[in-house]
């Protein structure tokens, strides 16, 4: 039939026929189009980076070894393959898959590829994920979960949280400068896992360190510690060869210029601050002495045990420049002042001894020995001390008594009960008692513990025995 000879139902009918084929060609077209952009992962990674940056959307870099690895395997049983898994994730990331296979064959071009991205991000391990934005920068690594696809679904979501923290607090530290700016920097990267930290987001830590040089925020400390202990290892080193190598005055000269430069913790300032005392002393110079160890006492931080330890030594030494008295009046006021002055009464009654006052040393030995319960380690020193001055005394049967009580007394550690009955042991001997003496120092033996303590307590004795002859 010719068009010109087309009657008016035909022409109806042709109409309606163009009209159902063009509607279904634009539904099939659409469809067509559906099925182009469903979702799931992609190995075209320059393609799907400019998607991201273009719907800034954040990335997920799936590191896997589709063929050989298991936990990868399950993975994508478990979570990968799941529809509900990937339509929830792909409205927040664009998702790349890096694949390593060692069974099937791969085009080279994407194994050159896959192998930049895994020196990139430092992978060796699989599976592993990298979370990152945009531009590449990771916030979060992941790897293989059980729980199913829902319960890592969630995981991934509260890692993009990181993300989303990180910029919220970097855009409010644009607009803030000093304390409040590091603060606001210390928040944006704290929550991330430190080794993503330490690679990805150094300039962040610049310049909180920066911002925080005294560390008067304890931020230098937090994001710099490690560095700054290494550097005052280093610089440590320094200053115990020149305390060697250096004349005193000179010596001295450069640790005070050193340790005003650095913020040295109070452990490391009493290290440094006796080698200073060893030149000082050097110098014969008792002010500057007395004025280093009045540094080491104050330090923060130094307290209890150690700071009478401190005061101690500047005690002696004071005694041993002759200046007794005045040692005498400063130990007497430091026992007032402190909590338990157990080595501060000790050295009271070596001192009171070393000048022939026994009665008044014992004194001071048992004001100690009243709170040395818990302190084995200093009471078997003030038991021995007082044992001496008993013994000085001509309270032989006294200073026996001591030291037996002491050896007895099992809540006290066994090594050190030995060690009263070896005292009590030199005792007898000097008395000329030397069946008790021997008998004394075998109970010494047979106290200790393990087999290598009493070898050891044999080789003592036997070394006495050769000395005094029996």
């Amino acid at each position: 039939m010719s068009l010109t000879s087309a009657t008016p139902t035909q022409c109806l009918v042709d109409q309606l026929r163009f009209l159902i084929i063009s509607t279904l060609l634009v539904f099939l077209s659409a469809f067509s189009i559906s099925l182009g952009q469903e979702v799931g992962f992609t190995e075209d990674a320059p393609k799907a980076i400019q998607q991201a940056q273009a719907e800034n959307k954040d990335v997920i870099f799936l590191f896997t070894g589709s063929d050989w690895c298991p936990p990868c395997k399950k993975l994508e049983k478990e979570v990968l393959s799941e529809k509900e898994f990937l339509d929830g994730i792909s409205k927040e990331y664009v998702l790349i898959k890096l694949d390593f296979p060692k069974n099937s064959p791969q085009d080279p071009k994407l194994t050159k590829q896959n192998d930049e991205y895994s020196k990139k991000y430092g992978i060796d391990s699989f599976p592993t994920l990298v979370l990152t934005d945009s531009k590449l920068v990771p916030f979060a690594f992941a790897g293989y979960e059980a729980g199913g696809h829902l319960n890592y679904l969630e995981l991934l979501q509260n890692a993009r949280k990181l993300r989303v923290n990180r910029d919220a607090k970097l855009a409010a530290a644009e607009s803030e400068t000093g304390e409040a700016r590091a603060r606001l920097l210390d928040e944006a990267i704290s929550e991330m896992r430190q080794e993503i930290i330490g690679v990805y987001y150094p300039e962040i830590i610049e310049e909180i360190v920066a911002l925080d040089k005294d560390n008067e925020f304890g931020l230098r400390k937090k994001w710099n510690g490690a560095a700054d202990a290494e550097m005052r290892k280093v610089i440590m080193t320094d200053l115990m060869m020149i305390s060697r190598v250096e004349k005193p005055a000179r010596a001295i000269q450069f640790i005070d210029e050193v340790v005003g430069e650095f913020d040295f913790s109070s452990s490391e300032l009493l290290e440094i601050f006796q080698w200073k005392l060893n030149l000082a002393r050097q110098l014969n110079d008792n002010s500057m002495t007395d004025s280093i160890l009045d540094q080491m006492i104050n330090l923060e931080g130094v307290v209890g045990e150690t700071r009478q330890r401190l005061i101690v030594k500047k005690i002696y030494l004071m005694v041993g420049s002759g200046r007794r008295a005045q040692a005498m009046k400063l130990l007497d006021e430091s026992i007032a002042k402190a909590q338990g002055a157990n080595y501060l009464n000790l050295a009271k009654g070596s001192l009171l001894a070393a000048n022939g006052e026994f009665k008044e040393a014992v004194a001071c030995y048992d004001a100690a020995l009243a709170n040395t319960r818990n302190n084995p380690d200093i009471r078997i020193d003030l038991i021995g001390a007082k044992a001496d001055c008993l013994y000085a005394m001509d309270d032989q049967e006294g200073a026996l008594k001591v030291l037996d009580d002491f050896s007895e007394d099992t809540q006290m550690p066994a090594d050190l009960r030995a060690e009263a009955l070896l005292h009590k042991a030199m005792i007898m001997r000097e008395q000329k008692r030397t069946r008790q003496a021997r008998l004394a120092e075998n109970r010494a033996i047979e106290t200790v513990e393990s087999a290598k303590e009493k070898a050891e307590m044999q080789k003592i004795v036997d070394r006495l025995r050769e000395k005094v002859g029996g």
